[in-house]
């Protein structure tokens, strides 16, 4: 299980700016970052390298920041690889809230962050690890690749 850091931000000029210059000032590297937006306020949503350090920079700032644990799974980066993850997860009667990729340099897979209901996260991870070629990452081999 990966934690994941979310900032609940108004969406307005230079914001985003502010929030990656604290990080960059302080050497957390972010992993992924992905935004939800409407047009008066976003959700930035980070794995940082050093998740426990980047809470306490923001903090330091002012900036108000919440940990979401959430599943990160390595999937073939080719046609039907999602289709795999969620089909197990759908049979399995799991709703996905959101989810999110990124492509890391190390691999040639592709790596999906996904947030499911609490309540069926221990279910969640016990679906995903049966199903071949679908590898579960903790954070230790998340952020080494």
């Amino acid at each position: 299980m990966i934690r994941q850091v979310s900032i609940f931000m108004e969406n307005h000029e230079g914001r985003l700016n502010n929030l990656l210059k604290i990080l960059a000032e302080n050497n957390i590297n972010i992993r992924s970052l992905n935004i939800a937006e409407t047009m008066d306020y976003g959700i930035v949503r980070l794995i940082l390298q050093e998740t426990d350090r980047g809470i306490e920079v923001l903090k330091s700032h002012d900036i108000m920041s919440t940990l979401t644990p959430v599943l990160a799974a390595e999937i073939s980066d080719q046609p039907g690889g999602l289709s795999i993850l969620v089909d197990a997860l759908t049979k399995e009667k799991i709703n996905i809230i959101y989810a999110y990729s990124f492509l890391p340099k190390k691999t040639d897979n592709a790596i999906i962050i996904m947030r499911v209901d609490d309540e069926v996260l221990k279910k969640a991870v016990e679906t995903l690890e049966a199903v071949p070629g679908i590898n579960l990452l903790d954070r230790e081999t998340l952020l080494l690749i």
